[in-house]
């Protein structure tokens, strides 16, 4: 479903659109005042993820608040005609409104353009998303010890092979000596350390499990990512 805030000077103006829009199960919501107050309610305006501005609102009010609603992530929609704008003094508005709602439009025509708009968005967004997620990724492994790097290597190798790999264990295979205390709380703290840059690098919580008795387990991505970057 579709969050669409439609703004308006005239609620009454609006109804056929709403209808139109409800009817293809979207979520609408018209407004006079978000206009106005839009900057003081980001949190409200983040909610949709679209803004229709109605042709009751003037090219100068569109001017004044649509970088606003683009900044915050919404897709622009101008009810109107794109050539008017273009004789306006206003014609760099173009670049900021994602597509058109003229008079002709066909009821069908205006799903298409909301369906279509949101399709692009959500492209958009998941492939801005896979490159932020690696970029996060390039960013922890090279940030990472040297002894980091070997619990980390050594964790998955077993894990691969169905093993859970002791605490006793992970201590030898990183410092090739007899388990001690002292070993144990410095696996402990690379532990720590390792659970800190995944956080500071937005992996999500559960990537690195501390299980009692047993000793530490990959989550899936942390796995997936140290046999893309690591072997």
């Amino acid at each position: 479903m579709v969050k669409v805030l439609i703004i308006t000077k005239n609620l009454l103006a609006e109804q056929k659109l709403q209808s139109i829009l409800q009817r293809s199960n979207e979520e609408v919501y018209c407004s006079s005042d978000l206009m106005i107050d839009a900057q003081f309610y980001p949190q409200i305006i983040q909610y949709f993820s679209l803004v229709i501005f109605s042709d009751t609102i003037s090219t100068l009010d569109v001017s004044k608040c649509c970088s606003f609603f683009k900044k915050n992530g919404l897709t622009v929609i101008r009810k109107g005609n794109k050539d008017d704008l273009k004789k306006s003094e206003f014609p760099y508005l173009i670049d900021n409104i994602d597509d058109w709602i003229t008079k002709e439009i066909s009821d069908t025509d205006i799903i298409e353009i909301i369906t279509k708009q949101t399709n692009e968005k959500s492209t958009a967004s998941l492939s801005l998303d896979k490159e932020r997620n690696k970029k996060n990724s390039e960013l922890f492994f090279f940030n990472l010890s040297s002894n980091e790097r070997k619990f980390l290597y050594h964790l998955h190798q077993h894990q691969k092979a169905g093993k859970v790999l002791s605490r006793e264990k992970l201590c030898y295979s990183i410092w090739k000596t007899e388990v001690t205390t002292s070993n144990l709380c410095q696996l402990s703290n690379l532990a720590n350390r390792i659970k800190k840059k995944l956080t500071i690098n937005q992996f999500p919580d559960g990537e690195l499990i501390t299980s009692w008795n047993k000793g530490y387990l990959l989550g899936e991505l942390l796995f997936k990512e140290i046999q893309k970057y690591m072997n």
